[in-house]
């Protein structure tokens, strides 16, 4: 029998940050996740061994039906998977979890709840809206604005104190309004619609119950979204988050695979931050690489990059002991490759402070001679300086062990964005590719000479390329931070 309980869980909303501690644990462990379309899809990087089934539901549009997906929850706890149902938001708020769990506990098969942060609460306090406030609202309600057909009368929340939150009720903030009016309401209540992005971004419509009564709303806003209606909407301007910071306001788009130390700290600043990864990897030449492997007696090893690192090691250990690698001097380009490298218990014997492949080719001309075998395992499309340099001085070996590629789920830009940031040629050729050459803002942000080149050599002028003192993300960043900090006080003269 499984004895693993199948768990019922809430992704929250606004981005991945808030998800809860117990989810995180719950889905390192997964072996399956069956998950909604209401949630920030890079939560699933968490779980990434799981095999993952997209369910999700959309209006008059639904990918699998509720019995389906009961059936399917049941099915995988029997064949004894550990079983995650991910939701947005909150699985118990509006979101058929208490369904679901009923189907389980009828065939008494075991579940566990992990609450969400719902979009009730999450999205109007991101809109700078509190659904509680004293001597303001002291009550809140989350009332479905969704019915079955005969069933949409809205005026008993007329009498209902305090805030009130519409679920799902766009295609009837019309009728919402009128009801409340006729149900007692005053005219001049505010009324808001909040629209959350898996970005975290929220665009806010704010008017007054009577003029949604009379007129409706404008045709731009679409589902799916949020109605607040109360007093509460009106403290929106003063309780704005992240207002007084360096660069509130600004949005930047980061195109690397791991940025999410730079987002946060440039979230920090007040930057409204879009994760748009433009390069994933792929290994190439495997059997080259088992082959080098089979007898591998170098003196030193190379390496540009912590995909490179990861790419060689994990073939290594396959059928090598690390312990083998002793009296291999081994060099990186810089601390996010020797960070990688430490992960497999290994120090780097040095690296050039200018954390680039040509300040490394300058660095080991130093280290390494005619004496020394060289293995050197890198990505395709790579500054070929390096393996020249490389070839020159020592007895080299030079593979190319992984590829750039285009990323396959390419979401769509923000409105307005202030800069784009930049960690790899590739990463520059694939956003081009993906949003075109018109999509590049007033501002770039270059990690290295390297990529800057890149930039320059698409057509980008170099007077609006910036780079760091340093050829690391923490340069960049503060290098981000310091030119958009100037920018927005530049504006306000």
């Amino acid at each position: 029998m499984n004895k693993y309980p199948v768990i019922l869980a809430g992704a929250g909303i606004g981005g991945r940050d808030n998800m809860t501690l117990a989810l995180y644990k719950a889905l390192s462990r997964a072996d399956v996740i069956v998950y909604d379309r209401l949630m920030d899809p890079t939560i699933l990087d968490f779980a990434p061994d799981a095999e993952k089934i997209y369910v999700g539901k959309a209006a008059e549009k639904h990918t699998m039906a509720q019995e389906d997906i009961q059936t399917l929850l049941e099915n995988y706890y029997r064949a004894g998977k550990r079983v995650i149902r991910l939701k947005g938001g909150d699985p118990y708020v509006f979101g058929r979890g208490g369904e679901e769990a009923l189907y389980l506990s009828e065939r008494s098969i075991p579940f566990r709840v992990i609450s969400g942060i719902t979009s009730g609460v999450a999205v109007p306090a991101m809109a700078g809206i509190p659904v509680t406030q004293r001597d303001v609202a002291t009550a809140v309600s989350f009332i479905t604005g969704h019915r079955a057909a005969g069933e949409n009368d809205f005026s008993p929340y007329a009498a209902v104190p305090g805030t009130l939150v519409f679920y799902m009720g766009l295609k009837n903030a019309q009728k919402i309004a009128m009801d409340l009016l006729a149900g007692g309401k005053d005219p001049k209540t505010p009324f808001a619609v909040l629209k959350a992005s898996d970005d975290g971004e929220v665009t806010s419509f704010y008017s007054k119950l009577e003029t949604i009564a009379a007129s409706g709303l404008p045709e731009r806003i679409t589902s799916p979204g949020l109605i607040v209606v109360g007093d509460v909407v009106d403290l929106h301007e003063d309780l704005q988050p992240m207002n007084h910071l360096p660069l509130t306001g600004c949005k930047i788009i980061l195109t690397g695979e791991d940025q999410h130390a730079m987002a946060e700290d440039l979230r920090d600043a007040g930057a409204h931050v879009f994760l748009r990864p433009m390069i994933e990897t792929e290994a190439v030449n495997h059997s080259l690489l088992e082959k080098d492997l089979a007898d591998f007696s170098y003196d030193a090893l190379v390496f540009t990059s912590k995909n490179a690192v990861c790419y060689f090691f994990d073939a290594f250990l396959k059928t090598r002991d690390i312990r083998e690698l002793a009296g291999t001097s081994i060099y990186v380009v810089g601390e996010k490759t020797a960070r990688a490298l430490a992960r497999y218990g290994l120090r780097a014997d040095g690296h050039p402070d200018t954390y680039d492949g040509r300040h490394l080719a300058e660095f080991l001309k130093s280290r390494v001679n005619a004496s020394h075998r060289v293995y050197y395992p890198h990505a395709a499309g790579s500054d070929p300086y390096l393996g020249d340099v490389l070839r020159e001085i020592a007895a080299m070996t030079e593979r190319i062990i992984y590829r750039s590629v285009a990323p396959t789920d390419i979401r769509s830009l923000p409105a307005a964005y202030e800069a784009v940031v930049f960690l790899s040629p590739s990463a520059v050729k694939h956003f081009i590719a993906a949003y075109g050459l018109s999509s590049m803002p007033a501002c770039a942000f270059a990690i290295g000479e390297t990529t800057k080149r890149s930039l320059v050599n698409s057509g980008i002028k170099e007077e609006n390329i910036v780079t760091g003192e340093k050829a690391t993300q923490e340069s960049l960043c503060e290098a981000v931070i310091e030119k958009l900090s100037r920018r927005e006080a530049d504006l306000e003269k």
